[in-house]
């Protein structure tokens, strides 16, 4: 008999950790498991986002939401019986199904909402970014609060060891389980063929991302002001859209960096523009395991990081491009170097496809499917 999973998200807005959870669906084996993906909201309830995914969840996949979000009113009385409503009552008149795991896939409203489950399933909660950023500024009683909600977890897993071992300092003795994230290899290879890109005979750079701040795009243009002003020739695409993208573009006025830096927007399909540029530049403060530096290495292109969590795992043991110290300094240094040596990018590459192995799908589904087959007796 096939086993219930049901999994937990805020919303399918666009992220990486949305776009892993479409993969990691899509690819679990219908034969064994009947799953449903579950968002909280229907809408993003921090931005306008109204973006959809390429690719959506196949047809054995369920999808649902609980609140809808875009109706004013409603909003404002769920807001009002979460903050008063017991939470295990509110759990229960929004879930009317019995599943055997339930999984929150996001830290935050998905984790909590899980943990008020009376259901005698097995429950995982699953981390995606350095904890330290999300605990640093929290009460006493804040900490406490987390650490009851993740103690009525079975199994804690995280989609990096640098992500495991980053919540093992907050809750010592927790012992969360990594397990990297799925990626469709063959498909981004497929998807990057879909469309010819035009670019300029200089140096090419590539960014992709949500424009919020801890992806760290501010220091990334004033970096590469500095290169500019030096003397090197460069362009920048910058794939995205969110909350600083007046900020940034603000600055590339400032700068005058017009005629180096293109905002493209939000993109359905960005690996042609992976694959067209010489190399992707990811300059966040903190990350999990991105998806993003996972993806362009599937696609043979070198990556310039900061160095926050997941990235020397991302490379191994690989020289895929350059992991700099998570400044604006380390950044100015890493970009210089590419633009001093591009013949350089030919080794990385070569490093990045010998790489991709790892990350192929049918690797890391196997690992998924080992956790659920294990946890589901």
């Amino acid at each position: 008999m096939k086993k219930k999973v049901a999994f937990f998200i805020e919303s399918m807005v666009v992220g990486g950790a949305e776009k892993v959870l479409i993969d990691l669906v899509n690819n679990l084996n219908p034969e064994k498991y009947e799953i449903t993906v579950i968002a909280l909201f229907k809408k993003s309830v921090y931005t306008n986002y109204c973006f959809e995914f390429d690719e959506g969840f196949q047809p054995h996949v369920k999808y649902k939401y609980l609140i809808d979000n875009t109706n004013v009113l409603r909003y404002r009385l769920f807001n009002y019986l979460y903050a008063h409503m017991p939470k295990h009552r509110m759990y229960r008149y929004l879930i009317k199904d019995e599943y055997d795991v339930e999984v929150a896939f996001y830290e935050g409203w998905p984790t909590e909402f899980v943990s008020f489950s009376s259901q005698n399933s097995y429950k995982i909660a699953w981390l995606h970014t350095n904890q330290h950023r999300l605990y640093q500024n929290l009460t006493i009683s804040q900490l406490d609060e987390s650490k009851r909600i993740y103690q009525s977890f079975s199994q804690i897993i995280g989609v990096s060891e640098a992500v495991c071992q980053s919540f093992n300092v907050i809750f010592p003795n927790s012992e969360p389980r990594c397990v990297y994230n799925p990626i469709q290899d063959e498909w981004i290879t497929t998807k990057a063929k879909k469309e010819h890109i035009k670019r300029q005979d200089v140096m090419q750079f590539v960014t992709v991302g949500r424009l919020i701040p801890v992806k760290g795009y501010e220091r990334l243009i004033s970096a590469l002001a500095q290169c500019k002003q030096e003397g090197y020739s460069f362009c920048l695409w910058m794939i995205g859209d969110g909350e600083n993208l007046d900020q940034l573009q603000a600055m590339v006025k400032q700068y005058h960096l017009e005629q180096e830096i293109d905002f493209l927007g939000q993109k359905a399909n960005p690996y042609p523009y992976i694959k067209a540029a010489d190399c992707l530049i990811c300059s966040s403060y903190a990350e999990g395991l991105s998806t993003v530096a996972i993806e362009a290495i599937v696609l043979g292109k070198p990556v310039i990081t900061t160095d926050c969590s997941g990235m020397q795992e991302i490379f191994g043991s690989h020289e895929c491009g350059y992991i700099c110290e998570n400044t604006e300094e380390g950044l100015i240094r890493a970009i210089k170097e590419v633009l001093r040596k591009p013949i350089n990018l030919d080794y990385y590459k070569e490093q990045a496809k010998q790489r991709r192995e790892f990350f192929a799908l049918e690797n890391r589904m196997a690992e998924v499917e080992i956790l659920l087959d294990e946890v589901i007796k």
